[in-house]
Order: C-alpha cells, then structure tokens, then sequence
C-alpha cells in the first residue's frame, strides 16, 4: 500500500533520516544505499531527530568505520507531496 507521509526528512554523509509522524509517537528510518535502518519509534519530534542522528553517527564512524567527518547536527525539511512510503501491515 502507498501512503503519503508527514513529517521530516535530512541527510547525513549518505544516509537519508526520515521521520514520519504516527500519531502520537515518530517513526525513525535511515536510507543507504544498501538498505533501510529502522530506529526506534520516540515521542517527540527532538527526541526523534537526535535519535536519527545519534544512529546514523554510531552507523556511519563506529559500524561501517569510515573516515568522515563526524556532522553534529542536520537540516531539516518538512516532507511534501512527492514523499511517500510503500508500507506492508
């Protein structure tokens, strides 16, 4: 099923955050080029962007070791119209 999402989108190195608003909580996904990182879900819209960081940090410089600058924080954009989600129940 597609769905149009709410929510936040940013970048870090290659990673793409996606932050997709749920309801009452946030849904964290991470987009590489070799897959998708699920994190947690939070329940505010801070926490979820500094959980979205902290994982693609940790995933980034201490799994994939990869000598790139460590980036403290990340531009937000609100997603449009033309982000959507295939989502499976």
């Amino acid at each position: 099923m597609f769905r149009s999402m709410s929510g936040f989108k940013g970048q870090y190195h290659y990673l793409t955050l996606l932050l997709v608003s749920e309801f009452n909580e946030w849904r964290v996904l991470l987009y590489g080029p070799r897959g998708v990182i699920h994190g947690t879900r939070q329940f505010s819209e801070a926490k979820a962007k500094e959980h979205a960081l902290a994982v693609a940090q940790h995933f980034v410089h201490d799994y994939k070791h990869e000598n790139l600058p460590v980036l403290e924080r990340t531009e937000w954009a609100p997603t449009d119209e033309d982000d959507w989600l295939i989502w499976t129940a």
